[in-house]
């Protein structure tokens, strides 16, 4: 028997160098990871003289350095890794850093950048000459057959260099195989440089500093400079190429939005989890971890944005959150691609939001990172420097951690509370978070926290949070106990008189919330035989004295039942969700129409009475007005049952688009019931960036979609789906679409559509012909497009205000 060895051909220098790493940035990072290693303290990289055979990309740092011995028996031995042999000795004396790589081919970065290399080395401290390494990748391309080793670099020694440095390393990279290093792929290299180095981490980060040289773009970088000095204007770093990378931490930015910090402690037994808004705390959280000891300092911080905070973002760094990246995981303070890349769901959250796009968070409304601390060596990188990490059962509980803690509980606070926003979707603000419908919403957030057996430990803001405030009698209860449950588990007397004092306090309230609904069936009651009666004497009247006569009794009703709301008492009201000045304001609005209604009803009855003399025109006019008061009560009540919006009958400032979307997810929930309770599609289409800014008033809006939903509908349209699209949105108009797939509009009807009691179906005629006074009213127009193939269109043109 006789022992054989592999041969290894040159060509594997290609395959673990330009094709492995696939990328230049890519490469950059794999170098300058290598001087962070190397204990250097600073590292420039110098790209000039381009566009010419004279073209390098420089990169020195003053790390420290080596001597032949390193570079022979280190540097130029294919994989191996200092980094590994030197890990644990590092964690004993406290240096401070750990390794950013392992696996001994980063240097081949080189081979991806240039064909030439011509490397400059001494040790820190070490007097005498330079140790000079020149390496020409093209020998190992010519031919295959050739064995790696042995094609020769040459080693020499030179006493004297062409940089300003006393000991380091410099990569001299020189014949560049991209051509394109333009300015604007500088600046992208500037971007992601900034990322590249997370400082929050804790592994010496803020003593490792990155500089940028580009002496062909310094002319541009100072003809910027003295335009925005010009207009005073602030100069931002990532206009420039040239000078010091800074950091990127989004803390920075200081942007009002919700954030959720999940860390990983005490071995990994425990998952410690605290939501902040605008950087108040709601509520921390301690609980047993299910997963891996492997996951143990694992932190993850994720930042809800909303239109505010996107739009921040994008005038401070010039770019789009969406374009400049999303969730970033980091390894010891560096981090790995492709996470957080524009497009890549590594971390399957796009793909999770398409099952639920009313009910969870994309890429695009996220930002954030994932630290991962110390060796760990659960957590390995691919080989190919653009492939994430190897999946395993730690990458596994990783990526649940990622989702169904951190990304779960941060929707479950923005989703729910976004409904109760301003009227541009914002969150509210934490100091004037007092109405019932937001207190219920974090009430259920809590209780869904507290049913855990594996919870520890749970504190909240109580400013939040009013328990006896809640709708629930039994959720309420359901959560005292379990939070008795965590008093007992935390030791904690205050806790538990607390508790005690608040069940106490609940069952006075039980009694007279009993007390307060009997009240309510009896009023009930007594408004039905009302109704009742009303309808029989309806029936005797003509077609328009019944509808207006219902109207009035609507409103009368509405205004009873308020009245009786001030002998209830506060329990019932926070049964009701509403505040008493919404609704007083509300059933001012509701008695004005009804008294409106009242008294065109006496007129038309007088134009009855009177039969020697008819006057059928007079008569369309009362009907008209009547109809048309009957709606505006119709949508205000449910403005009282399903929204919060206060006084919708005046005129405010705000966006009309995003009113229009609000209004179609929270009152019609994107659907609508069509003939025999067949579900017809909403869909709602804009630009992530269209909004109108203009004074409107919001019952005047949803009288208009009220009636061109309704009309759509209908049994003799067909239609199966309705979309609402923004056409057009500058500062000075708005143009919305609202189409169907239905039978359209025939040809011969186009003339007479908004005119008054011209109707295809059952309808009164006076729908379309509302929707164009409004419009009209407010200096737009309203117009039926031509030439559908399918289906009808009405484009509909607002006026800034």
């Amino acid at each position: 028997m006789s022992n054989v060895q592999f041969k290894i051909s040159s060509a594997l220098k290609t395959i673990i160098g330009k094709e492995l790493i696939t990328d230049d940035f890519i490469a950059m990072f794999e170098l300058v990871k290598n001087s962070f290693d190397a204990n250097a303290k600073r590292v420039d990289i110098t790209i000039e003289s381009l566009g010419t055979d004279a073209a390098k990309i420089v990169i020195q740092d003053n790390g420290d350095g080596m001597d032949k011995d390193d570079i022979v028996g280190k540097w130029l031995f294919v994989a191996y890794s200092e980094k590994k042999k030197q890990q644990d000795y590092r964690d004993k004396i406290a240096v401070g850093r750990i390794f950013a790589g392992a696996k001994g081919i980063g240097r081949f970065s080189c081979d991806r950048l240039g064909e030439g290399l011509k490397m400059y080395s001494k040790k820190k401290g070490q007097k005498g000459a330079w140790h000079v390494l020149k390496v020409d990748w093209s020998k190992f391309e010519v031919d295959a057959e050739k064995e790696f080793q042995n094609i020769s670099a040459q080693y020499t020694t030179e006493d004297a260099i062409p940089y300003d440095i006393r000991y380091g390393t410099v990569l001299e990279i020189t014949m560049l195989r991209s051509p394109d290093w333009g300015r604007e792929k500088l600046l992208r290299l500037r971007r992601s440089l900034e990322r590249l180095v997370n400082p929050n981490q804790e592994n010496d980060a803020d003593n490792f500093q990155i500089q940028l040289y580009c002496p062909d773009e310094q002319n541009e970088d100072d003809q910027i400079r003295k335009e925005k000095e010009k207009q005073h204007e602030e100069i931002h770093a990532w206009q420039l190429v040239n000078g010091p990378v800074k950091n990127f931490v989004f803390e920075t930015l200081e942007l009002k939005t919700a954030q959720i910090l999940v860390e990983v402690i005490e071995d990994g037994t425990e998952i410690r989890t605290c939501l902040t808004d605008r950087g108040r705390r709601v509520y921390e959280l301690v609980e047993k971890s299910p997963f891996s000891a492997e996951l143990n300092g694992i932190k993850i911080t994720l930042f809800a944005l909303n239109l505010a905070a996107k739009n921040a973002f994008t005038r401070r760094m010039g770019m789009r959150v969406f374009d400049y990246g999303s969730v970033f995981l980091y390894k010891n303070g560096f981090r790995i691609h492709p996470f957080g890349d524009p497009g890549n769901d590594s971390l399957g959250i796009d793909k999770r939001y398409t099952q639920g796009v009313f009910r969870r968070l994309g890429n695009r409304d996220l930002s954030g990172r994932i630290e991962i601390n110390g060796p760990n060596s659960a957590f390995q990188e691919t080989s190919s420097r653009d492939g994430g990490l190897i999946e395993n059962k730690a990458y596994a509980d990783l990526k649940e951690l990622i989702v169904e803690v951190a990304l779960e509980r941060l929707e479950s606070f923005v989703i729910d509370l976004v409904k109760f926003g301003t009227e541009r979707g914002e969150l509210p603000d934490p100091k004037t978070m007092t109405k019932a419908a937001v207190k219920h919403a974090i009430f259920e957030i809590i209780t869904k926290l507290t049913r855990s057996k594996n919870v520890l430990k749970i504190d909240y803001d109580a400013n939040f949070i009013n328990i006896l405030e809640n709708r629930s009698a039994e959720s309420v209860s359901a959560l005292l106990g379990n939070l008795k449950r965590i008093a007992a588990q935390q030791n904690s007397p205050a806790l538990a008189k607390e508790v005690s004092r608040a069940e106490k306090q609940l069952e006075r309230l039980s009694k007279a919330k009993d007390e307060a609904e009997a009240a309510e069936v009896r009023e009930r009651e007594r408004a039905k035989k009302a109704e009742a009666e009303a309808r029989e004497s309806q029936l005797k009247a003509e077609e328009a004295e019944e509808e207006a006569r219902r109207a009035v009794v609507a409103a009368q009703d509405a205004k009873h039942r308020e009245q009786q709301l001030d002998t209830q008492n506060i329990f019932l009201k926070s049964v009701l969700s509403k505040d008493l000045d919404h609704v007083l304001s509300l059933h001012h609005s509701i008695g004005q129409d009804a008294l409106t209604i009242e008294q065109y009803v006496f007129n038309l009855l007088d134009l009855l009475k009177d039969t020697s003399n008819p006057r059928p025109e007079q008569m369309r006019v009362y009907l008209e007005r009547i109809s048309y008061r009957a709606k505006r009560i119709t949508t205000i009540t449910r403005f009282a049952t399903q929204a919060n919006h206060i006084a919708a009958q005046e005129e405010v400032p705000g966006d009309l688009v995003e009113f229009i979307r609000e209004y179609l997810l929270n009152i019609y929930h994107g659907f609508v019931l069509g003939p025999q309770n067949r579900t017809i599609p909403i869909r709602f289409h804009q630009n992530e960036k269209s909004a109108f800014y203009t004074i409107f008033a919001p019952i005047s809006i949803s009288i208009i979609l009220d009636n061109l939903i309704s009309n759509a509908r209908k049994t003799q349209h067909k239609v199966s789906e309705i979309d609402v699209t923004i056409v057009e949105s500058t500062e000075e108009q708005l143009v919305v679409s609202f189409s169907d797939d239905g039978v359209g509009i025939p040809k011969r009807n186009l003339s007479q559509l908004f005119e008054v009691g011209f109707s295809t179906t059952d309808g009164s005629g006076l729908g379309l012909h509302h929707i164009k006074e409004i419009i009209t009213d407010m200096g737009g127009e309203i117009n039926v497009s031509l030439g559908r193939k399918q289906g009808a269109e009405f484009t509909l043109t607002f006026k800034k205000r």
